[in-house]
């Protein structure tokens, strides 16, 4: 059984934690850069971060067999008053073979940062010009209030964009939502971790009863909240719980990020 989690906070996850998940299957991590700039306080700072993720991230896990793969972007949490000054090295970062795509980004009302939405908004306009242009999928926040309004806020913007749907996957997805997002064409991104009320069980019976190609599973792995590492290969457990085969399994918590992130594994 081979595994990718495609959504993590990289520097969350210690030694041992790595050892486990090679243990487990996981043959590829996706590390969220943006996610890891909540205590950045300029565009320097948060660079400095997408580096150090690059560099020694990516050895750090190669102990133990598993790729890292890269997202980078504004996180709508974490936005800095020079946040151009992210946005224009973009560009160069996703020429870069270790950088899949952008993310996570979106619109979040609660962000401290940037309470001005229509400025979200726009930071989120040119990163999806970007992905479009550097044909890249994007990682978009789901925020935990009034969700099917934001799916279609967020599908609009990415058709404005000209970017494929398909490229497009709208994280902490749930029960109420992922049926929307998948027969819009996106990509579902479910989060299996307490904060995001979703657990392995949860995750299975959505997969099983959904469009599984447009479905992604991951942990968001964090040290924010309290998080379960291998929630995505308990996941696997409970698919198989419900009677799914192994090569529908690996389908969903392998090829699909394989596919739809474009992962050279």
């Amino acid at each position: 059984m081979k595994i990718i989690d495609s959504h993590v906070m990289i520097q969350s996850l210690g030694q041992q934690e790595l050892e486990v998940l090679a243990a487990a299957g996981v043959r590829a991590l996706v590390a969220d850069a943006a996610g890891g700039m909540d205590y950045a306080t300029s565009a320097p700072a948060a660079i400095n971060f997408f580096e150090q993720t690059l560099a020694g991230e990516t050895k750090r896990a190669s102990d133990y067999s598993i790729e890292v793969y890269v997202l980078v972007g504004v996180k709508m949490t974490a936005i800095p008053p020079d946040y151009q000054g992210i946005l224009d090295v973009l560009p160069e970062y996703l020429k870069r073979p270790r950088v899949v795509g952008i993310g996570e980004i979106g619109i979040e009302p609660r962000s401290k940062t940037c309470p001005d939405l229509s400025v979200q908004e726009e930071i989120v306009r040119a990163e999806l010009k970007m992905a479009k242009q550097y044909e890249k999928a994007v990682l978009l926040h789901l925020p935990a209030t009034d969700r099917t309004s934001w799916v279609e806020r967020y599908v609009k913007l990415i058709d404005e964009s000209g970017l494929d749907r398909s490229m497009a996957i709208i994280t902490h997805s749930d029960a109420s939502t992922t049926k929307t997002i998948v027969e819009s064409q996106c990509v579902a991104g479910l989060s299996v971790l307490p904060m995001r009320r979703m657990t392995a069980e949860d995750a299975a019976r959505i997969v099983a009863e959904n469009d599984m190609d447009r479905i992604l599973v991951t942990s968001d792995n964090n040290n924010r909240h309290s998080c379960d590492p291998i929630s995505v290969p308990r996941v696997a457990v409970q698919m198989r719980r419900l009677g799914m085969t192994e090569e529908t399994i690996e389908r969903v918590l392998f090829h699909n990020p394989r596919r739809i992130l474009d992962l050279a594994i």
